[in-house]
């Protein structure tokens, strides 16, 4: 591998937050969105309603005036002046100690000065000459006496202690029939935010500290290797597929070795007239590219693995093969894991015929293959387990066979082991085009793609690019960074013919 090959292997550092792609995170996660605005607002309703101690509150406004004139005259500057000032005096000598047990004596309430100072204020309304006094309990009647209370005293108490100016009653003081502490709907629209918010926090953290792949942009520029294509999740066409996530359960219960319990979710996820039209041209794209990158390529053998277990690497493996086989191509599929063979499920047949029993001589090539599994697709099935499948992968034997299959099909597809579980993909990667790198969205973790890559890395063998699986195409963003290049057939053929 040049040097020009190794700096595009060399993963990026990505440690920034792209505001795109947070808003497609949180439209993906719109319903833990929903769920905490709910919740919050809940909570702040029932904080409100059953929890916090309604208050009443009441007031009583006086004005006060520095004007001893009679009231046809005009009201000089000096006047309005010396009234303001003077409700900051009044202020000050109705929170006296005076005037405070003069009201409790009034109201016949079992509290201190200083208890009933903490559920009074005084204010200049607007800061003009009318004073408000204002008053909270939790007893709409005791907030009412207070009021009353402080209205009759204040009268009295400035006039016999300032004994300048005038003060009159502008309103008097009402009787609460309503809380005005708590607000309900106030509360309920904050703990809505609170919970929204809160949500909205958890999601950024989980962004900031998920090492999995979760955007195919992303992926593309963490390694510089360009995305093939992005397939959607299966399950959210399960009604036209007729799968249910019960069937996977259940499916996984059944043993491969019972030909009457097959997998359930196998036949189902192959390519056929009745896939959903966003699958269909999900590998629609993914083959365009794939033609584009192997055109200047030295055949059209094609290794597809995966960092681990579970990343829907054998279903890409055998719908990329029906892809290239409906543009004319003539394709080989094989099970090239012969620790775990799984593709003759896909096709309802058997595993006792393949490639293992090809290799070691006990069976020709032309006993072992089905033809026409579907159309344009043959169809080696991996055969029975072996005790050295990484040495004989890596046999001469396995290199002389290639070679021979290359010559013969337009394309041969072999799907292998996980990279990362065992090597037996990289004992055949001199002889391929290239590996084609599937990863699960939101499943495959960055850690283990560091991994394989750096193993490919090490073999000299070429990654032909990444294939996204199980993407959730609600989340805003499948398939906006497709190349779909549209590259024809009829160039590979021009490739095989040269």
């Amino acid at each position: 591998m040049n040097n020009t090959d190794n700096k595009q292997l060399e993963r990026k550092p990505y440690n920034e937050i792209d505001p795109i792609q947070l808003l497609m995170y949180f439209k993906k996660r719109i319903r833990l969105l929903i769920v905490g605005l709910l919740l919050g607002g809940l909570a702040g309703w029932l904080a409100a309603s059953f929890f916090i101690h309604p208050r009443y509150s009441s007031f009583v406004d006086l004005y006060i005036t520095n004007n001893t004139k009679i009231e046809t005259e005009a009201v000089e500057y000096n006047d309005i002046n010396a009234a303001q000032k003077l409700v900051s005096t009044y202020m000050v000598i109705l929170q006296s100690s005076t005037v405070t047990e003069d009201v409790l004596e009034r109201v016949d309430a079992d509290m201190s000065s200083e208890d009933l100072l903490k559920l009074t204020q005084f204010a200049s309304v607007q800061n003009t000459e009318v004073m408000r006094i204002r008053v909270e309990t939790e007893d709409p009647e005791l907030t009412k006496s207070i009021c009353d209370a402080y209205k009759d005293t204040a009268l009295k108490a400035l006039d016999d202690i300032v004994g300048a100016g005038s003060v009159k009653v502008i309103s008097n003081p009402k009787f609460p029939t309503k809380p005005s502490y708590p607000s309900v709907p106030k509360f309920t629209m904050i703990g809505a935010m609170l919970g929204l918010a809160l949500m909205m926090g958890i999601c950024v953290l989980v962004m900031m500290t998920n090492h999995n792949v979760s955007d195919e942009k992303e992926l593309s520029e963490r390694y510089s290797i360009p995305v093939l294509g992005s397939v959607p999740d299966f399950f959210q066409f399960a009604k036209s597929l007729g799968i249910s996530r019960k069937d996977v359960k259940k499916s996984r219960k059944l043993k491969s070795s019972n030909p009457d319990n097959e997998k359930i979710v196998t036949s189902a996820t192959v390519l056929n007239e009745n896939t959903p039209f966003p699958i269909r041209e999900a590998y629609n794209v993914i083959r365009s590219n794939i033609l584009f990158s192997l055109a200047n390529m030295k055949n059209g053998i094609i290794l597809v693995t995966s960092p681990g277990a579970n990343d829907l690497k054998t279903t890409t493996s055998v719908n990329l093969a029906i892809s290239l086989a409906q543009i004319g191509a003539k394709v080989l599929l094989i099970d090239g894991d012969l620790r775990n063979a799984s593709i003759y499920r896909y096709f309802k047949t058997s595993n006792q015929n393949g490639l293992s029993k090809v290799l070691i001589g006990f069976q020709k090539f032309e006993d072992a293959v089905l033809y026409d599994v579907k159309p344009g697709v043959d169809f080696l099935a991996a055969g029975p387990a072996t005790p050295r499948p990484s040495e004989l992968l890596g046999s001469s034997y396995m290199m002389d066979f290639l070679k021979e299959q290359a010559s013969v099909y337009d394309f041969v597809i072999i799907d292998t082991s996980p990279i990362n579980v065992v090597s037996d993909s990289l004992a055949m990667a001199s002889e391929a085009a290239g590996m084609i790198l599937i990863a699960r969205e939101n499943k495959t973790g960055y850690n283990d793609l560091d991994k394989a890559i750096s193993s490919i890395k090490m073999a000299n063998a070429e990654i032909i690019g990444f294939v996204l699986t199980d993407v959730d195409t609600n989340a805003g963003s499948y398939g906006k960074n497709g190349y779909g290049y549209g590259y024809g057939y009829g160039e590979q053929k021009k490739r095989k013919q040269s």
